[in-house]
């Protein structure tokens, strides 16, 4: 979506929830805030719809207050979550939350903008924005617990791909010990552009913080997997074994001596 018509959809969605007395607030999250990233032709709509207690499953069943409602092709509200997907025919996203006001406080923010506020909701999301940032950190704070997520993750995804699982493999050694990997990258090398980190998705801008590491893990993501596992075990073993207290270095030497040896040996 051009900037231009991503530019309208935001203003006809505002438009239409403020002349709607059901509604209290709708914020806009991620790029679509303006914030610290502008959305570009690849950006979704991502935003939070607050109605009255009694209006939400009917904003969650019903499409046509969203702009060009009808060249929607997917529309999918989540029975469980906040959550409802719609995907157009252009391929354009707009991934939303509706709720109460007490619902808002489930959000996870980093960048937002009250769009609409009829309800006070600006205290609660800055105290929403502050909880999120202190969730951060704690889950940064322990060096010893994200190790041990990177090293048993490529442990159990190694095995699992030694024994044929391949799918399950590929969950355990790129997504759950890259997570790991990337936040203590992220905590103790510093970063070519700070700003573009993400403290929801270490996986967001990597790129734009860390253009060279990036490269390098891209790289070996494009390995079979039992390569890739004894490629980011030796990265991490580069990047992280004199910058972080207590470095697993019998953990490390272990791994490589077991389920990643038959890749020395290949």
């Amino acid at each position: 979506m051009n900037a231009r018509d991503y530019a309208a959809f935001t203003e006809t969605l505002t438009r239409t929830l403020e002349r709607d007395p059901r509604v209290l607030g709708l914020m806009s999250a991620g790029s679509m805030a303006g914030q610290t990233h502008q959305p570009d032709e690849w950006s979704d709509h991502d935003f939070w719809v607050v109605v009255e207690p009694d209006a939400v499953a009917w904003f969650k069943a019903h499409r046509e207050w969203l702009p060009g409602s009808d060249r929607i092709v997917l529309y999918v509200a989540d029975t469980v979550t906040d959550g409802v997907t719609a995907i157009y025919e252009s391929g354009h996203l707009a991934e939303f939350a509706v709720s109460d006001r007490d619902g808002l406080q489930r959000a996870r923010l980093n960048d937002y903008r009250l769009l609409v506020d009829r309800a006070g909701l600006a205290a609660v999301l800055e105290r929403v924005e502050r909880a999120t940032a202190a969730e951060f950190q704690t889950a940064i704070r322990d060096d010893a617990s994200l190790l041990g997520r990177f090293f048993t993750s490529l442990l159990v995804g190694t095995g699992r791909y030694r024994r044929g699982e391949h799918l399950s493999a590929r969950q355990f050694i790129t997504v759950l010990s890259l997570h790991a990997l990337l936040r203590l990258i992220a905590k103790h090398i510093p970063a070519e552009q700070p700003a573009a980190l993400d403290n929801l998705d270490p996986l967001r801008r990597f790129e734009m913080a860390y253009p060279q590491i990036a490269g390098e893990i891209n790289a070996l993501l494009r390995l079979d997997l039992d390569r890739a596992a004894a490629g980011l075990l030796d990265l991490a073993e580069r990047l992280l074994r004199d910058r972080v207290t207590g470095y697993p270095d019998d953990a490390a030497r272990a791994l490589r001596q077991t389920v990643l040896a038959e890749v020395d040996e290949a």
